[in-house]
C-alpha cells in the first residue's frame, strides 16, 4: 500500500467509528456504575471501573479521530474512495482456526491441571505458527518461524505470568 492510500472507504471508517464511539461510551457507562468500595476505604484511583472506563474513554476518543479522518477523506475524495480495494475479509477457514484455539486454551488448557504459564505459552506457540505458517514456508523460512513462535509463546507466558502475579497481585491457575 502506498502511503496516504487507505485500503477501507470513507464510509466503511465511518461506521467502524461510530461502533468504536458507541461501544467506548457503553464501557464509559457500565465502569461508572460498578460499586466504588467507598464503605471498605478504597480510594479513588483503586475503584475498580477507574480503568476500564478510561479504556473505553480512550476507544471512544480514538473513535472519535476515526470519524473526523473519514469525514474529511470523504469531503476530499467523496464516500466512495477506496471501496473497491476494502479490507480484505478474513477467510472463514483462519477465522474457525482463531476460535477454535482460543477454545482450546480457555476451555482445555487454562485451569485443567497445567500451570497457567504452561497453558498460556502453549497457545501463543501454536498461534503464531499457524498464523504464520503458510508465509514463512513461502519465504523459506519454516524452521525460523518455529522459533519465533517459541519465542513469543514463552516471552508472552512470562511476561502475562509476571505482571497478573506481581504487579496485579491476582492468584493465576
Amino acid at each position: 500500500m502506498n502511503a496516504g492510500s487507505y485500503p477501507a472507504s470513507p464510509r466503511a471508517d465511518f461506521l467502524g467509528a461510530l461502533a468504536w464511539i458507541a461501544f467506548g461510551a457503553l464501557i464509559v457507562v457500565m465502569s461508572w456504575q460498578m460499586d466504588r468500595f467507598a464503605a471498605q476505604g478504597a480510594t479513588p484511583h483503586t475503584y475498580p471501573g477507574l480503568w476500564p472506563g478510561l479504556v473505553g474513554g480512550m476507544l471512544a476518543a480514538l473513535g472519535g479521530i476515526l470519524a473526523l479522518r473519514s469525514l474529511g477523506r470523504a469531503r476530499s475524495a467523496g464516500w466512495q474512495a477506496g471501496e473497491s480495494d476494502d479490507t480484505e475479509i478474513v477467510a472463514p477457514s483462519r477465522f474457525a482456526l482463531g476460535a477454535g484455539l482460543f477454545f482450546v486454551y480457555a476451555l482445555l488448557l487454562v485451569g485443567r491441571g497445567l500451570p497457567f504459564w504452561l497453558g498460556t505459552a502453549l497457545f501463543v506457540t501454536a498461534f503464531v505458527f499457524l498464523f504464520q505458517r503458510a508465509q514463512r514456508i513461502a519465504d523459506g523460512r519454516a524452521a525460523r518461524g518455529i522459533v519465533v513462535a517459541l519465542v513469543c509463546g514463552g516471552a508472552t507466558a512470562a511476561a502475562v505470568t509476571v505482571v497478573f502475579e506481581q504487579l496485579f497481585l491476582v492468584r493465576l491457575p
